[in-house]
Parts: structure tokens; C-alpha cells; sequence
């Protein structure tokens, strides 16, 4: 099995998060105004709360922009996941993976459910579909997956 790459690319999350920055400008900047014409201290929180939101936006768009081997790796050693807001990939043997499923609504949400350790588990990996391009890429990674890693035989 060769290593096959599913970049991210979210595209619709990058332009929300952008939308969202330039209400969040119009906010600071009427509050910032009314804070100026009398509005005293409400007007300034409210400016100070939307400024800081806006930063956020901001740093969370940066975040999201697509990078040279960002995504997810399926190779013949095992499965590497970029994490959305995190400096290094998760790395995962084929065998520390238990079981891949679809959750959240419409199944938006792949996760990896990973072997247990010790009583509390290891718990899961959850890549999301907004995280790439279009439902198509997020389709055959899913696919790539489910056939590499079975679904138990008593899952309902």
C-alpha cells in the first residue's frame, strides 16, 4: 500500500471565519464611536469584547489556511492526522486503531476509535468533513479507512 495524502483544505470555514471578522470590525468600530460620542463604560466592554473576538477569528483563519502536508497520511505503517490547531501530526499504528466510524449529523465527523489502555481507554481521533475541500475527498478518505479497518462483526 502506497501512502496515499487527503489534504485539508476548508475553504467554507476560512470564508465564515472571515465574514464573521468583518461583523466583528463593524461591531469595534460602532462601539468604539459610541464610546467616543458619551456611551462610557458598556460601549467600551463592548468594544474591547468584539476587538478581542476579531483577533480570534483572525488567529483561528490563520490556523486553518492549507500547508504543505497538512491532512491526513494513510500508510502502510499506519495513519498520521494533522490536528487543526496543533504544531505536530498525530501518529497511529494500524494497530492502535479499534474501529473507524462516522458520527455527528449526517456523519460529518470520522472518528478513530483507538485501542484501550489500562481502564480509562484511549479514547478516539475525530477528523472533521469541514476540514477538507469538498464531501468527495472527505468520502474516499472514509472509505480508505472503513476498508483498511473493518467494523466489528457484533456492531449493530
Amino acid at each position: 500500500m502506497d501512502a496515499r495524502f487527503f489534504a485539508y483544505d476548508p475553504r467554507r470555514t476560512r470564508l465564515l471565519l472571515f465574514l464573521g471578522a468583518c461583523a466583528l470590525a463593524v461591531l469595534c468600530a460602532a462601539s468604539l464611536a459610541a464610546a467616543r460620542a458619551g456611551g462610557g463604560r458598556p460601549a467600551l466592554v463592548r468594544a474591547g469584547l468584539s476587538a478581542g473576538l476579531l483577533l480570534l477569528f483572525l488567529l483561528a483563519r490563520f490556523r486553518l489556511r492549507p500547508r504543505a502536508g497538512w491532512g491526513v497520511v494513510l500508510a502502510t505503517r499506519g495513519v498520521s492526522v494533522a490536528r487543526p490547531f496543533a504544531a505536530e501530526p498525530v501518529a497511529l499504528a494500524w494497530g492502535q486503531i479499534a474501529r473507524v466510524r462516522r458520527t455527528g449529523r449526517r456523519g460529518g465527523v470520522l472518528a478513530l476509535w483507538l485501542q484501550g489502555e489500562g481502564a480509562e481507554g484511549a479514547g478516539s481521533v475525530r477528523v472533521s468533513r469541514q476540514l477538507f475541500a469538498d464531501a468527495a475527498h472527505f468520502e474516499a478518505l472514509a472509505q480508505a479507512l472503513e476498508e483498511r479497518v473493518p467494523t466489528p462483526a457484533y456492531d449493530a
